[in-house]
């Protein structure tokens, strides 16, 4: 639908760029690349220490569910039809590094294993707290929530801090540029 709407607006011989999270012909995607400890699975077990610390039940353990697909390249190039009006110019999958790993290991940030947990956590913090929040069982309160919440958050921080350079989340993307056939 998103193709379609943007080839009706572009002209022949126009061209629109997508940059879109995906999975790599490595099999690497969003945290979880190469270098470093996966983000999902630090996520994972820091969620698990609240079950043990006796914070959450065993049904709300289980109750994340990220609503995350990241597409292959051929999955992308199976929505262009032959008998499309886009073509294809190129497209290629890249990983960009963590910034803030990057700057860490490099010692350009003068931050302690703790700093740098409390600098980089929030970034994953922004876009996946709402997630994990969701697993709590609705008669529990706001408040309580957000206390659960809030050891969630300790609880990576303190895994990150123990090994700061293991910890980043890189980025995965495809990189497709299309053209409108005249």
């Amino acid at each position: 639908s998103i193709l379609n709407a943007r080839t009706k607006e572009l002209a022949p011989g126009g061209r629109f760029v997508c940059v879109n999270f995906c999975k790599d012909s490595n099999g690497y995607f969003l945290g979880q690349t190469d270098v470093g400890t996966s983000m999902w699975d630090s996520f994972q077990s820091s969620w698990d220490e609240l079950k043990e610390q006796g914070l959450i039940q065993e049904e709300e353990r289980l109750g994340v569910s990220f609503p995350s697909y990241y597409r292959t390249k051929d999955e992308f190039l199976e929505e262009v039809s032959n008998d499309s009006d886009l073509k294809v110019v190129s497209i290629e999958e890249r990983v960009v590094r963590c910034p803030y790993r990057e700057l860490y290991i490099a010692g350009k940030t003068d931050k302690t294993p703790r700093e740098y947990a409390e600098w980089f956590v929030p970034t994953t913090k922004t876009w996946s707290h709402s997630t994990f929040k969701s697993a709590l069982n609705d008669t529990r309160s706001e408040e309580e929530k957000e206390r659960i919440m809030d050891q969630f958050w300790e609880n990576y921080m303190t895994l990150v801090e123990k090994n700061p350079k293991e910890h980043g989340m890189d980025y995965v993307h495809a990189y497709i540029v299309f053209e409108k056939v005249e």
